[in-house]
């Protein structure tokens, strides 16, 4: 029985990866630094610390990591302030479903909680949340399955009995190393057979989740 649905959030309930790989590649453009889509799926899902270890690994001093992530923030912030805040298809619905049954659902995001309570907080999603663990109160990010062991505990419920949500591959290894059941809801990065078979269910949208809160 389902007793926790722990949320990944960019790419999975906001459709802001879009709009951070091409803040990323432009920040990389200004400052002549050799980003790329692959760079940023290396990065894809990973705290702030675990970013910048990759920057080094890839471009060692050429690329100071923090200089481009600034000028990516700031482009990524402006489009968001212009636009608004994409929800994804089902958003709203899920977590009408979870309050319809009782479970309760934690965030667990690579992104800083200042960001991430901002972002919760245009989307109307304040108070949502039962539990949160964000980017920069946790060590080790996805893959590593700390983030999520963390969020089932201030849930009060095993991770074996709790759907992870995720978008990125990282956010589903991170899901299966901590036993809980890792649904994927593609985004940028299709599932390969390797996470296909990780996986408890891939499902397109959110809304198809519902069914699965009854059927897991």
């Amino acid at each position: 029985m389902i007793q926790g649905v722990i949320f990944d959030m960019d790419g999975l309930m906001f459709d802001t990866e879009r709009i951070y790989q091409r803040a990323w590649i432009e920040a990389g453009r200004r400052l002549g630094a050799p980003i790329t889509d692959e760079v940023v799926l290396r990065i894809r899902g990973r705290n702030v610390a675990d970013s910048r270890r990759l920057f080094g690994e890839m471009f060692g001093d050429s690329v100071d990591y923090d200089a481009v992530r600034a000028i990516r923030t700031q482009i990524a912030d402006e489009t968001i302030a212009a636009n608004g805040l994409p929800p994804k298809p089902g958003l709203y619905e899920l977590f009408d479903a979870l309050d319809a049954r009782g479970i309760k659902a934690a965030l667990a995001t690579s992104t800083a909680r200042e960001k991430a309570m901002q972002y919760l907080a245009l989307a109307g999603l304040t108070g949502r949340f039962a539990a949160s663990v964000c980017g920069d109160e946790v060590a080790v990010s996805k893959p590593d399955p700390g983030i999520f062991l963390r969020a089932a505990a201030l849930l009060g419920v095993p991770a074996e009995a709790c759907i992870v949500l995720e978008d990125s591959p990282n956010g589903i290894t991170a899901a299966h190393r901590a036993n809980a059941k890792p649904v994927m809801v593609p985004d940028l990065t299709p599932p390969d057979d390797a996470l296909r078979a990780v996986c408890a269910a891939v499902v397109p949208t959110l809304s198809d989740v519902i069914p699965l809160l009854d059927t897991l």
